[in-house]
């Protein structure tokens, strides 16, 4: 076998193994030549560097074999008369001894119908026959690629649509108490396409036994008004599959019932969780399954009088290309847990999730909670192991590297009694211990080194407010592709005299500690609802306004929205408000504020949703305009299959609910194709315009208004 490679030229346009052009630097079609003509394949060599391939040879059928497990080609170009092992028996035993595909072209001067046949059932994708066509010989193999690459990409599109068909809803439809469907929600033009006239009833679409038992599920939950569950069996498509249903209340009469398969297989329904849960570097438990499993958590610590502690776990001396490198981060991670499985009858994460240790919630920054703080002396012995067994040498992609843990410490009630806060505070703690250089820190350590500042800058974050310093940017949110603005995001702003802009998460920290969070937020209000009134565009767009969760959590919320707007002199309808999952999940029964805002013509809009922990349940019952994908799943567009299935399901559901789909934090023109092709409504972020100034947004809405006429 020859180990001559060329270096691909740039400026071929044939698509390489990546899946990326040939003309990208470092990215270059992978061919294989196999003949035993060594004039042969010399002119082949020559021919396809030229072209910008990456070539290799192979001189018999039993080295091609090696050489595409070796090799990993895009292409093999294998002739057929070969002596000991002939291209039809080698492109068979390819096939079968290799995992990954690619086509493979018969180059031969044999035509007889019989060989041919011989070499398709082996496996061969293409003929080229002897004498060679020279001139047309690039241009047939740039098309094999390209026709070979639209068809995997094809069926990976189609196993990720089966995927997330497992996710979408069977049937969601509208239900009288008697069992009449009032509406099908879920494909309401799928009659009239058929021709065929929808089910009337329950009985007719399920059968009188399962129709029956729905109904009886249904004056159960209008009678106690509240959401029931049912699951039951029945026979689709020559199998027996296994259903949920939920029933939603809707009024009096009435509930929306949302039919769920659940009989998927086992494969799938993993799939599907390690989606949404699990870091795909790492293979560990991402925030979302961490929250999820920390919230079970602290209810438990809560009814049982435990007070569980949070570690934040970071690494000194690690670039930004060493957080990028899989291999690197993935051996840390197994490090990590193989130094915390030593602690295991004391590192617990919840009666849900007991087997989830650790957690990637950041590129660098690793999670993990000690049940319970037994004196401090189990909280001393997990660090000191962790530094001891993580400090070191380990490999990177640019060579060995030193790396050294720095861990933080926060502890339940003392340093916050909610999830956030204590995540938030074991960070402080975190990065403290990263400053000093210390392996650890305790969050009452950072605190005490921070409470000057803190107090300091507390007081005069009082006095910003009182004396009208702060300010606030304006972001706007545009209607797919391109659109009309529909909606100016409203930020705040702190342009410290000295320190100059403070960072927005340290800004709401010292709001949150001074107990200015309230305050704030009704200034912020104010100045948005004015600004928004003062707008000379037409038409004139919404301001959206973020709510904490202490402002949500106040039984006076709609009063004080409502009287914000008679001050301002703005109709209800120009203004929305953002809430978090984390602020509705604390008052899921307490919604009466928000479907009197709703009422009103307020929009309301679910802010970084997917990073929480809605269901269908929760999604039906509030009066919620819009679904706002959280950035963290934008980021890895396009490119990261996961966060697209991830995109693509928030926005079906959103829809599936009459909702728009939103996203924030679109930085770049393919983000926005791939969102576009998914279906969302609507989009912001620095692609299209950056936060601006008071001063300068309505300059902005001018200009786009008058472009677009």
């Amino acid at each position: 076998m020859s180990d001559r490679q060329i270096v691909p030229k740039k400026g071929s346009e044939v698509t390489g193994h990546s899946g990326t052009p040939a003309n990208d630097p470092g990215v270059a079609p992978r061919v294989l030549v196999v003949d035993d003509d060594p004039g042969v394949r010399l002119l082949m060599h020559e021919t396809l560097a030229k072209a910008g391939f990456e070539v290799s040879e192979a001189a018999s059928g039993s080295e091609a074999i090696d050489c595409c497990r070796e090799f990993a080609p895009d292409l093999v170009l294998l002739d057929i008369n070969m002596p000991t092992m002939d291209g039809i028996t080698a492109c068979r035993e390819i096939r079968k001894q290799t995992e990954r595909e690619f086509p493979i072209i018969m180059v031969t001067s044999v035509d007889d119908s019989d060989s041919i046949q011989r070499a398709f059932e082996a496996g061969a994708t293409d003929f080229i026959l002897k004498p060679v066509n020279w001139p047309l010989f690039q241009r047939r193999l740039d098309s094999v690629l390209t026709e070979w690459n639209r068809a995997q990409e094809f069926d990976a599109s189609n196993k990720r649509v089966r995927l997330l068909e497992k996710v979408v809803p069977e049937q969601v439809m509208l239900v009288a108490r008697s069992g009449v469907i009032i509406e099908d929600l879920k494909d309401r033009s799928a009659s009239a396409e058929t021709g065929t006239e929808p089910p009337q009833t329950l009985d007719q679409l399920y059968g009188v036994e399962i129709g029956q038992r729905l109904q009886q599920c249904i004056s159960g939950a209008l009678k106690t008004g509240r959401h029931n569950n049912l699951e039951f069996t029945m026979a689709q498509h020559g199998a027996f599959r296994n259903f949920e249903a939920q029933l939603l209340v809707e009024g009096r009469d009435r509930v929306i019932v949302v039919v769920q398969d659940v009989s998927g297989d086992e494969q799938e329904q993993n799939e599907i969780y390690n989606l949404a849960y699990f870091d795909s570097a790492t293979h560990l438990p991402n925030q979302h399954l961490f929250e999820r499993c920390a919230d079970d958590l602290l209810t438990n610590a809560r009814l049982q009088g435990r007070s569980p502690v949070f570690f934040s776990l970071c690494f000194d001396n690690i670039s930004e290309n060493d957080l990028a490198d899989r291999n690197m981060m993935r051996a840390i991670a197994d490090r990590l847990g193989v130094c915390l499985a030593q602690f295991g009858n004391v590192l617990k994460m919840g009666k849900a999730d007991d087997a989830v240790r650790s957690a990637r919630v950041e590129t660098n920054r690793f999670m993990f909670v000690l049940q319970h703080d037994h004196n401090g002396s189990d909280t001393k012995l997990i660090c000191d192991r962790i530094s001891r067994d993580l400090t070191g040498q380990i490999d990177t992609n640019s060579g060995p590297a030193t790396i050294s843990p720095r861990l933080g410490i926060a502890t339940y009630p003392a340093d916050g009694a909610d999830l956030q806060t204590l995540m938030h505070a074991s960070a402080t703690a975190m990065h403290e211990a990263l400053e000093r250089g210390n392996p650890y820190c305790y969050q009452s350590q950072a605190a005490s080194a921070q409470d000057f500042d803190t107090q300091d800058y507390g007081n005069e974050l009082r006095q910003a407010l009182a004396e009208g310093q702060l300010e606030l940017y304006f972001q706007p949110r545009l209607a797919m592709p391109r659109g009309r603005v529909t909606c100016v995001e409203a930020l705040l702003r702190w342009n410290h005299p000295i320190r100059g802009f403070v960072d927005l998460r340290e800004l709401l920290y010292l709001a949150k500690a001074s107990g200015l969070i309230v305050p704030l937020g009704d200034w912020v209000l104010g100045k948005a609802c004015e600004a928004a009134r003062d707008w000379q565009c037409d038409p004139s767009p919404r301001v959206s306004v973020n709510l904490s969760q202490q402002e949500f959590s106040r039984q006076d919320l709609a009063d004080r929205v409502i009287d914000t707007l008679e001050r301002a002199g703005l109709e209800p309808g120009r203004i929305e408000l953002e809430l978090t999952e984390a602020a509705l999940l604390r008052t899921r029964d307490e919604l009466v504020d928000l479907r009197r805002l709703k009422d009103l013509g307020v929009g309301l809009v679910l802010d970084d949703f997917g990073t929480g922990h809605s269901s269908l349940a929760d999604l039906k019952q509030y009066p919620v305009d819009a679904l706002k994908i959280d950035s963290s799943f934008v980021q890895g567009l396009p490119g990261n299959n996961k966060d697209a299935a991830v995109c693509e399901v928030i926005i079906t559901m959103a829809h599936l609910f009459g909702m728009k789909a939103v996203a924030e934090g679109v930085e770049s023109e393919a983000q926005l194709e791939q969102l576009m092709s998914l279906g969302c409504d609507e989009f912001q972020g620095f692609h299209i315009c950056r936060p601006l100034p008071a001063s300068e947004i309505e300059g902005y809405l001018k200009n786009l208004g008058e472009s677009r006429q």
